[in-house]
């Protein structure tokens, strides 16, 4: 009876885990003033991304473009984020866009192993935001359990004035549970007939 009360409560535990609010995967709000661990590219003579004090949507510091180019994609901000053992990974970042115009371009996208997939771009509309924006992005079951999943930010601009910025970026998604029954064994009392 005892072990039969134990299966019940492990199996209750189980079903709320299924439950369970998500858990923060990755998060950067570029509060330690560098861009550590993302990887920055930009075509000749582009500027990099850089961590900036200039009008942060939340703390002390943002991420910021400003490419002075032109040439797509001028500036790009890219981190690997290891999702093994998540599912029902979702994106959740601000954005700022100032001054970009229809020659200019930003672009968010996210890559599952073996392709890219662009989940918000603005070339040829330009964009010119009063104050951040929220985005968020639930993805599909390519980026569960993925060692491969990565994101970028794409900045192409050619003025002095126009900036792409990003701000308070997080990765969530839930455990994914084990579906492996466990394999149990009784050693007392003994499998035997008692008389």
């Amino acid at each position: 009876k005892k072990m039969n009360n134990k299966l019940i409560l492990l199996l209750i535990a189980v079903l709320l885990m299924q439950f369970a609010s998500a858990d923060i995967i990755f998060s950067d709000g570029f509060e330690s003033g560098t861009l550590g661990g993302w990887n920055l590219t930009n075509m000749a003579g582009a500027n990099n991304w850089t961590a900036s004090t200039t009008n942060p949507y939340a703390g002390a510091r943002h991420a910021q473009s400003q490419p002075l180019s032109t040439t797509q994609p001028a500036s790009v901000l890219s981190i690997n984020i290891n999702t093994l053992g998540y599912r029902d990974i979702s994106m959740f970042y601000y954005r700022r866009l100032v001054g970009i115009d229809a020659a200019d371009e930003f672009q968010a996208e996210w890559y599952n192993g073996t392709a890219w997939t662009i989940l918000e771009q603005t070339g040829g509309s330009g964009a010119n935001d009063a104050s951040y924006l929220a985005r968020n992005f639930n993805f599909s079951s390519a980026a569960d359990n993925n060692p491969n999943f990565q994101i970028k930010f794409e900045c192409t601009a050619g003025a002095t004035s126009e900036y792409c910025r990003v701000d308070n970026i997080n990765i969530s998604g839930l455990l994914m549970l084990d579906t492996m029954p466990p394999i149990v064994t009784i050693n007392s009392p003994a499998n035997k007939t008692y008389v």
